[in-house]
């Protein structure tokens, strides 16, 4: 069960206040709050003394600050919100107050991990200053990591059922586009899919196949895109929401217990750490050499990798929308986040041709030490660019990575997602994006 945060509201105007400036546009922030990761879901019980009732709300952590405290995404739509509290907003409106923080009694505390309260807390409640509540991270100018920089997703609606934290190779399809990942986490409600989804925009219709990890039956499921975990100039993970009729749901639930079941014995069989522990290289090498075969998951900030051995080979590897040995450089490159690793594969839809793994990373090996004496400067990865007409007609002829390059910023796609869609390695596309710069055909967009 989720963790649960209670945030106690003793006035009309306190918690008024707090729904104009956050709960109305989505979201929440909990100062003081720590132990908590990256989207986790939470419960926060809003205890509306000024009532005498209690009202409990899901949300998904999207921030973690650094001091403490944590902003989450509400798992309700705005219109919801509104209609559910409309009697309450009416309320009258006398003085301040405080709000407290505390967690329950163990009711829905997962495991023996606690939140942490601050350093100088003896009590078993922070009293929190609304001072501490000021600001508009869920407005229009909002910056929290996981909030589109255009056009904001439309609310998720509240889960109905916890989702656990499983991995199944999911495929999304969409009209025009298709989609393979990985579900990091599932529920007979949703799933979030670790895969670049940025040709599904949120509200979109897909179908999603998952298979059953004990059987390898698959299950179709209908839904739509919820929303998009960005980072970086392209989308981490997407979050579909199920539209499930009735004599599907049972299908469904088993699919999701063998997935749990198969979850735990791997994690009991398995290995996990830091990835700054060993060093990325030396951990594939020591993984892929030490075991016939098995999955390497790693993850950092939002984004995850997936690498899978065999017999020696690397059979596949996947970040984002890259693979191959293109993934694996920028994997390579990766100097701290966490990994887990079971003695399994899991098969793929679509899976290129098996690497040797020692000439792989020799490879990669080999094309980042070219791509550190090219000495190429490093683009924002969130950048976009706008096409000088006048400059391209006196440009002259372009190379095959300049013309396809140039298709995708004229489409408008940042420069992280044209060096994930062009097939050659980032020094190659790289180095085609800096020389439509300088002659002056690509502008960035300010």
């Amino acid at each position: 069960m989720a963790r649960r945060l209670r945030i106690s509201f003793d006035r009309p105007e306190d918690f008024r206040a707090e729904f104009d400036r956050n709960i109305a546009k989505g979201g929440m922030l909990v100062p003081g709050a720590s132990g908590l990761g990256l989207r986790e879901v939470v419960e926060v019980e809003l205890d509306l003394a000024f009532t005498g009732e209690r009202r409990t709300l899901e949300g998904e952590v999207v921030h973690v600050a650094p001091g403490g405290g944590v902003a989450l995404q509400l798992l309700r739509t705005a219109a919801e919100l509104r209609d559910d509290f409309a009697a309450i907003l009416a309320a009258p409106a006398p003085e301040s107050s405080l709000l407290e923080l505390s967690e329950l009694d163990g009711i829905g505390v997962l495991e023996p991990m606690e939140l942490e309260l601050p350093a100088d807390t003896t009590a078993d409640v922070v009293e929190v200053d609304l001072a501490d509540l000021e600001g508009d991270p869920f407005g229009a100018a909002g910056s929290l990591p996981a909030t589109p920089a255009t056009a904001p997703a439309p609310a998720l609606e509240r889960r109905s059922a916890a989702r656990a934290s499983v991995r199944v190779p999911a495929r999304l399809d969409g009209t025009n586009a298709r989609v393979e990942g990985v579900t990091r986490d599932l529920s007979v409600t949703g799933a979030l899919i670790s895969a670049d989804a940025s040709e599904l925009p949120p509200g979109k219709p897909v179908r999603l196949q998952l298979r059953n990890p004990e059987t390898g039956d698959p299950v179709e499921v209908s839904g739509r895109v919820a929303r998009h975990v960005e980072t970086h100039g392209t989308v981490a993970a997407v979050s579909i929401a199920f539209d499930v009729p009735p004599e599907q749901k049972n299908e469904l639930a088993a699919l999701v217990k063998a997935a749990e079941q198969v979850h735990r014995q791997r994690t009991a069989a398995g290995i996990s750490g830091r990835i700054e522990e060993l060093g990325m290289p030396s951990l594939i090498q020591m993984l892929g050499r030490s075991s016939p075969h098995g999955t390497l998951s790693v993850s950092r900030d939002t984004e995850e990798g997936v690498l899978a051995f065999e017999t020696g080979n690397l059979r596949y590897v996947r970040l984002g929308a890259t693979r191959g040995l293109k993934a694996l450089s920028r994997l390579l490159q990766w100097q701290e986040g966490s990994f887990e690793f079971h003695a399994n594969v899991d098969a793929l839809a679509v899976e290129d041709e098996p690497l040797p793994l020692e000439a792989a990373l020799l490879e990669a090996i080999r094309r980042l030490d070219e791509a550190a004496h090219a000495g190429t400067p490093r683009l924002d990865p969130a950048a976009r660019f706008q096409v000088d007409r006048a400059a391209l007609a006196v440009a002259g002829a372009l190379a095959k990575v300049e013309e396809a390059v140039l298709d995708l910023a004229t489409a408008g796609l940042t420069v992280r997602r044209i060096l994930d869609v062009v097939p050659e390695d980032d020094t190659q596309v790289s180095e085609a994006l800096l020389a439509l710069i300088e002659r002056g055909v690509l502008l960035a967009v300010p």
